[in-house]
């Protein structure tokens, strides 16, 4: 039993080995100075420790009434002491409970564009690795098991304990204010409820999906989803690919895996004002200036892969940026305006 727990259960532990012990000594002294067989001792111990006193049985000679008159006052306390450890365990529990529900209902409510994640099975146990290690990033989890959500998530971590495919659940999770869901349940019907309630909760949200099957994913699409994964299949490509170029797949599998910490590939806008807005990739010398390579960039919805060095730098774009993790926060800095 794990130490808390332990403390915990304390004083009701005590006090059952309080009680046990004089049943104990209470049967021997009967048998001794009443002459009663164990059984008919061991009955007169029991009522006359819980105080119960049917009659039936009773100490008759001088020596058994002062026995008596002993373990009465002590077996009275014993009694007590149990019940009042008893009465703390309920109400500190239910206490404690009601404390946690308040803080969580509290710290749900205060969360703005944050990512909702319905499921913590295999492939959502990823998703929260990968969101504990981007620090600046709020999550909510749900999921169905409230034994998983208290094993896998830390104390200040916001979870709920419901089925995501319920519109009160997802709106206890800020639905309204939340920037996108990571649906990851291994049910695909599931997954599709999921997605239509949360679109016709929130029009703008942005949605990932956990889809098992191909036939599945546009049907997500149609829903609303605007990435559907099949961990299968791409974990089936992946396996192909460590046999046919097993070095470009271990450099990419330490590049994104969680938990490594050297490089990293980044997201970043160009705001209006930025200094880099209306500059050349060339003019900019951005790869010897900030030692991070631009990988794309997003224009609308044009990608530009690997662009040249005389592409300009627009307002709005969004450009992929691949480098050291002290580095891209380093070029964030200066791209921002």
């Amino acid at each position: 039993m794990p130490t808390s727990l332990r403390k915990r259960y304390k004083h009701l532990f005590n006090s059952i080995a309080a009680m046990i012990l004089m049943n104990i000594i209470g049967t021997i002294g009967f048998m001794i100075f009443e002459h009663l067989s164990l059984f008919d001792a061991l009955w007169l111990t029991v009522i006359t420790v819980l105080t119960v006193g049917y009659g039936d049985t009773i100490p008759v000679t001088q020596e058994g009434k002062v026995f008596a008159l002993i373990i009465i006052p002590v077996s009275v306390g014993i009694v007590s002491y149990a019940i009042g450890a008893i009465a703390s365990l309920v109400v500190e529990g239910e206490f404690s409970t009601s404390v946690r529900a308040r803080k969580m209902n509290k710290k749900l409510g205060r969360l703005q564009q944050h990512i909702i994640v319905c499921g913590l099975g295999r492939v959502g146990e990823q998703v929260l690795a990968h969101v504990r290690e981007k620090q600046d990033i709020q999550a909510v989890f749900i999921d169905r098991d409230e034994e998983l959500l208290r094993r896998l998530l830390k104390p200040d971590e916001c979870c709920i304990h419901g089925d995501a495919t319920e519109d009160q659940v997802l709106k206890s999770a800020g639905i309204e204010r939340a920037s996108a869901l990571v649906a990851t349940l291994p049910s695909d019907a599931d997954n599709v409820f999921i997605t239509l309630t949360a679109k016709g909760l929130n029009p703008q949200l942005t949605i990932v999906s956990r889809a098992e099957r191909d036939e599945t994913a546009a049907k997500l699409r149609m829903a609303g989803a605007m990435k559907v994964i099949n961990p299968s299949s791409i974990g089936g490509k992946q396996m192909v690919m460590s046999i046919l170029k097993p070095l470009s797949v271990e450099y990419m599998d330490r590049v994104l895996s969680a938990g490594h910490h050297e490089y990293n590939i980044e997201e970043i806008s160009i705001q209006p004002g930025s200094p880099f807005a209306g500059r050349s990739l060339k003019e900019t010398d951005i790869r010897n200036q900030y030692s991070v390579t631009i990988v794309a960039i997003l224009r609308g919805n044009e990608m530009l892969g690997t662009p040249k060095s005389e592409e300009k730098l627009q307002v709005h774009d969004k450009i992929i940026v691949f480098g050291a993790e002290e580095d891209l926060t380093h070029f964030e800095k200066a791209i921002t305006p």
